[in-house]
């Protein structure tokens, strides 16, 4: 069985949350399109009865106020799309205590850590953890060690982190953040890419 990845339980993050802010997203479009028909119909009734100078000013009018409420509806969109990132991360991040409690926490710390030797690249590190995985990852580090033929010493400083590992070079000059916390973090730019791409598909 392949090691579970932190990209998996992030996916199904995704699909739970994205029905809701599809709904809030249809929300601020239609929104939108009120405010244009409001405007435009207030216009055209100035315009109706106002002269051709007074005309021409309303229509320049009504081009602002196009503007400002595709401006208005753009800003609402993008803070929707940003509100959905936060979720999906404190969601992927809710989780990770119900995966400790499963068989497939091991894997995805075992391809974590493994992740992390291969970016250092160095024949000596030293691995920090939560101190409620130091266990876990002194087995894996011994097993990954022998794999890789790297030495690994498991630091005494435990992580603030939630899962994950840091792994450091031995001689300090590297460091590579493979935490939960970290990894969500860089994943954001996809996470919000893909968001934007199911918005648009839907």
């Amino acid at each position: 069985m392949p090691p579970m990845k932190l990209e998996d339980v992030l996916r199904s993050v995704v699909e739970d949350s994205l029905a809701e802010f599809r709904a809030k997203i249809r929300e601020i479009e239609e929104e939108g399109l009120r405010r244009l028909r409001d405007g435009a119909d207030e216009l055209s009734k100035q315009a109706a009865i106002a002269s051709q100078s007074i005309q021409r000013e309303s229509n320049a009018l009504r081009m602002r106020l196009v503007s400002q409420a595709m401006l208005e509806a753009r800003r609402e969109y993008l803070e929707s799309v940003e509100q959905c990132v936060n979720t999906i991360v404190k969601e992927a991040m809710d989780r990770i205590p119900s995966l400790k409690r499963s068989g497939e926490y091991r894997q995805a710390l075992r391809a974590l850590l493994r992740e992390a030797l291969e970016v250092v690249g160095s024949d000596e590190v030293v691995v920090e953890c939560a101190r409620e995985d130091q266990q876990q990852v002194r087995e894996l580090a011994r097993e990954l060690g022998k794999e890789l033929g790297v030495k690994i010493r498991l630091s005494e400083n435990s992580l603030d982190s939630v899962g994950g590992v840091r792994v450091i070079r031995g001689d300090g000059s590297m460091i590579y953040d493979n935490t939960v916390e970290a990894r969500l973090e860089r994943m954001r730019e996809e996470i919000r890419g893909e968001i934007i791409k199911r918005l648009l598909s839907s």
